[in-house]
């Protein structure tokens, strides 16, 4: 169930990325591309210029960066928060009988170990998915760039 639950949650993570990365990168790439056709003109203050350029190209990746940090923590600590509900859960829904506690303590430790592997996987779909989308909006930005200089 909780594997159900993290594939619309992932889809959701990567596509609002996606949306994000493409954002940030075509700002970039437009940027660069008009102020470089604007120095082809004029060769003053390029340099001034260029410095701005390069610190908002860092500021960007600073903020992509931290929101890659901020959205896996957001993430594991979920993870983790659903799992410490599902055992409170379970052992609180148990009776006071000792044979049925461990019984189904047993079998909600089963179920969740059962469910690991997949949350693992569909975790690093999402962070594979999220890289390669990353990578793409950046060699679209970076070709954007090249075409237009």
């Amino acid at each position: 169930m909780l594997v159900l639950l993290l594939k619309p949650i992932t889809f959701v993570v990567v596509t609002l990325w996606s949306l994000l990365t493409r954002l940030i990168f075509n700002t970039i790439a437009y940027t660069i591309v008009l102020l470089l056709q604007g120095l082809k003109g004029s060769g003053e203050g390029s340099l001034g210029i260029f410095q701005k350029v390069a610190e908002a190209i860092k500021g960007c990746f600073e903020l992509i960066l931290r929101l890659i940090i901020n959205s896996l923590d957001s993430i594991i600590s979920k993870v983790f928060d659903i799992l410490k509900e599902s055992i409170k859960g379970s052992v609180a829904a148990s009776g006071t009988v000792a044979a049925e506690l461990s019984e189904k303590l047993k079998t909600s430790i089963d179920d969740s170990l059962k469910q690991v592997p997949q949350l693992f996987e569909e975790l690093s779909n999402m962070t594979s998915q999220m890289v390669t989308e990353l990578w793409n909006n950046c060699k679209g930005a970076v070709g954007y760039v090249t075409e237009n200089t």
